[in-house]
């Protein structure tokens, strides 16, 4: 009776150990599948914003459209002054 006592303690502890050396190793091959999926889809994604930009850029150039420039300057508007005034007033950072 003492040896099945002996073989029912190590039965378990070994039993706890395998099963939690298989979870974890289930557990780290799920984190680098779902890494492995997150670079692909991060590649996938970049891959279609490049095409967009490029289709984009592709449409500006047949448009021929030309930027507008506003020539009044920042320091002739009103608000700008009051706005730099009470930022020294009061000391913000």
């Amino acid at each position: 009776m003492g040896q099945t006592g002996k073989k029912s303690e190590k039965g378990p502890v070994c039993w706890r150990k395998r099963v939690k050396s298989e979870y974890m190793r289930l557990r780290q091959l799920k984190r680098f599948r779902r890494a492995d999926e997150v670079k692909t889809m991060f590649s996938s994604n970049r891959q279609k914003i490049l095409e967009r930009t490029e289709t984009l850029n592709q449409e500006w150039k047949q448009r021929r459209i030309q930027p507008v420039h506003i020539m009044t300057s920042v320091s002739s508007l009103r608000g700008t002054r009051e706005a730099t005034h009470l930022l020294s007033l009061y000391d913000f950072p």
